[in-house]
């Protein structure tokens, strides 16, 4: 027997250190396939979750060309969408999917726009509640009127 035929001879458990790389490799191909499905499908769920969020809110976003490692000329807002448009220095516009761009970019927008979103959620909040508060005030003003108004009917004489 040949050097050669005791490498593939399955009775031989001593494999070519080749192999065992190429199995090595193989295994460690799968679970990045694997992984890289999963980053995929994570981040498909946060955006379009975020989406849900941004587009009933209306919030669209200003965000900084360092993020995305533009020139300083550079204007980016995202939209409610989480699409963004970009505006170069140039004038040129041109309008990308937020899920168009690399892991490491996307969670350095999320970074960003988190905390801003949550400072404009809460100031739509406050707006609201004093919109709340003014109208029921001026709604149990006006139902005082309206019993003022009942008693007047009432004790007016008949004639």
């Amino acid at each position: 027997m040949t050097t050669m035929e005791n490498t593939t001879d399955p009775q031989n458990n001593t494999q070519h250190p080749s192999l065992q790389h190429m199995n090595s490799l193989i295994q460690e191909s799968l679970q990045i396939y694997e992984l890289e499905n999963q980053r995929i499908n994570t981040l498909d769920e946060l955006t379009n979750s975020l989406k849900i969020i941004t587009k009933f809110l209306g919030f669209s976003i200003e965000i900084s060309q360092n993020l995305l490692h533009l020139d300083s000329e550079t204007k980016i807002r995202l939209l409610p969408n989480l699409n963004l448009i970009i505006v170069k220095s140039n004038s040129k516009t041109e309008e990308k999917s937020i899920d168009s761009f690399s892991t490491d970019i996307i969670i350095n927008v999320l970074d960003f726009i988190v905390p801003k979103i949550v400072e404009l959620v809460r100031q739509e909040k406050l707006q609201l509640l004093n919109s709340i508060n003014f109208l029921r005030a001026a709604n149990e003003d006006l139902k005082k009127i309206d019993s003022i108004g009942q008693l007047e009917l009432n004790q007016s004489p008949v004639i």
